[in-house]
């Protein structure tokens, strides 16, 4: 499967961890030792009701499966070329890992990634895309200072922002 116009689908998320030591950094410097760490990765877990009609899902938007392809509790896919995988796990398997309620996504949102595009038509592509695997166009693509964008929900309402950042 192939995400064309899409420049290496990178992620970006608005995650910045605290270490005990009070050093403060984001994703952008993870590949560099932490201590005595070799390499620090870091996957996302998600939350959903339907496995299968996630995996469905992004394997329609051309995601790239992570591992099997026929679990009912959980759907891997990698997101980038540097390997940014997102784990969707079937909602009480998530709730059970983490000690905790899940938040209902359909009332708000806690976290929106972005998928990095080429180009305005590249944004429109994808925004077909979405709309024929059934997500929801949230955002119509417009025109932004920074570049170009539209904001679609998967069917578990996790938003996510697709975008052209126009280097002017």
């Amino acid at each position: 499967m192939s995400l064309v116009g899409l420049n290496k689908c990178f992620i970006e998320f608005g995650v910045f961890v605290m270490l005990p030591e009070g050093i403060l950094f984001s994703r952008t410097i993870l590949n560099q030792s932490v201590d005595n760490m070799a390499k620090l990765e870091v996957w996302a877990n998600m939350p959903v009701k339907d496995v299968e009609r996630t995996r469905d899902f992004f394997k329609q938007l051309g995601f790239k499966v992570n591992g099997s392809d026929e679990s009912l509790e959980i759907a891997s896919f990698i997101f980038s070329d540097d390997h940014f995988v997102i784990h969707f796990f079937r909602q009480d398997i998530f709730e059970q890992s983490a000690k905790s309620a899940v938040f209902e996504t359909y009332k708000g949102s806690e976290i929106m990634f972005t998928i990095g595009a080429e180009s305005q038509a590249a944004v429109d592509s994808f925004k077909q895309k979405v709309i024929q695997a059934g997500g929801k166009v949230v955002t119509e693509p417009m025109n932004i200072p920074e570049g170009y964008n539209f904001v679609f929900a998967d069917p578990d309402a996790h938003l996510w922002n697709v975008f052209y950042h126009n280097p002017q």
